[in-house]
């Protein structure tokens, strides 16, 4: 069987692409392993409809059973190669020895994998009292203690934007990085505290932050924290046998109108691609991507008839 398109990711970007095409009549398939950014966020409180929040897994969980509603098939299973075929079709081969599967469309929404540090407690506290964007979390932090976590200059950039919403703010220079007498002062000036020490544990009750542990043994007494490491990794590498565009930190160039790239009938969508990562936004590139690969199908269909 080829189905109509493919989509390789089931996170958000994915999930609504794959609702919108099925909608549109399409056969759709979604391969795709469990994981992904979108399951840490344990409460989304900026997403229209969703006052009180709602779980990355808890949104998910609606859209797929959404998709599977309008006939969409879901393959747990690793993609490990894409093949281009001369039609512009692609061939998707998986690790689990499922027959290769065929595509008229490709989209790719393998989002990004993130660093997390290693220390006790986080995985309860992330997406409650422990964040990674401050444009979607920054308001949990109003004058709150906020500690922010994790190497320079990166932390230091994360704190500028959360004193927008609290003056209390404790840069830990978890990854040890070297800092010059110039940053010290720089940051002793934007009344940030600075701590040359490294987090042994996260104290909280439920997933509500109470405090760090530091590895002298003294407690800070914060109730956020945010996470600021480099090395946050764009899935793009099953794109690397196609012509497809990258920006200098990896994320795949689109047209804006259609999130198609370069290489045709193939689309992204989600945090793989240039913008602000935001639910939202990958919802919209879903939409805007499947309503362009129907357009593209009809064309295809039409000149075959011809």
């Amino acid at each position: 069987m080829t189905y109509d398109t493919i989509i390789v990711g089931g996170g958000i970007g994915g999930l609504q692409t794959a609702i919108q095409l099925a909608r549109s009549l399409r056969r759709v398939a979604v391969v795709d392993v469990p994981g992904g950014r979108s399951t840490v966020a344990k409460a989304y409180r900026n997403i229209l409809g969703f006052q009180d929040g709602i779980s990355g897994e808890g949104l998910r969980k609606l859209g797929k059973d959404q998709a599977a509603k309008y006939g969409v098939i879901f393959i747990e299973d690793e993609v490990t190669r894409l093949e281009g075929q001369d039609d512009h079709r692609f061939i998707v081969h998986t690790k689990n020895g499922h027959t290769p599967i065929q595509g008229r469309t490709l989209v790719m929404a393998t989002g990004i994998r993130d660093p997390f540090p290693v220390i006790p407690g986080i995985h309860e506290c992330l997406g409650t009292s422990i964040f990674l964007c401050p444009d979607c979390d920054g308001y949990e932090t109003v004058d709150q203690n906020t500690a922010v976590i994790g190497a320079l200059p990166q932390a230091i950039e994360m704190a500028d934007e959360l004193s927008f919403y609290t003056p209390h703010l404790f840069i830990i220079n978890h990854a040890k990085s070297p800092v010059d007498p110039g940053i010290r002062t720089e940051m002793s000036r934007k009344g940030y505290t600075f701590v040359e020490e490294t987090v042994n544990n996260f104290l909280h009750l439920e997933g509500i932050l109470r405090g760090l542990i530091l590895s002298s043994g003294d407690r800070l007494d914060v109730t956020r924290a945010f996470l600021s490491f480099p090395g946050a990794k764009v899935q793009t590498s099953l794109l690397e046998p196609f012509a497809v565009r990258l920006n200098e930190k990896g994320h795949v160039l689109t047209n804006p109108r259609t999130k198609e790239t370069d290489h045709p009938n193939l689309w992204a969508v989600g945090d793989i691609v240039e913008h602000s990562q935001q639910v939202a936004i990958a919802m919209g590139d879903g939409a805007q991507a499947a309503i362009w690969i129907q357009k593209r199908l009809r064309e295809e269909e039409l000149s075959e008839r011809r």
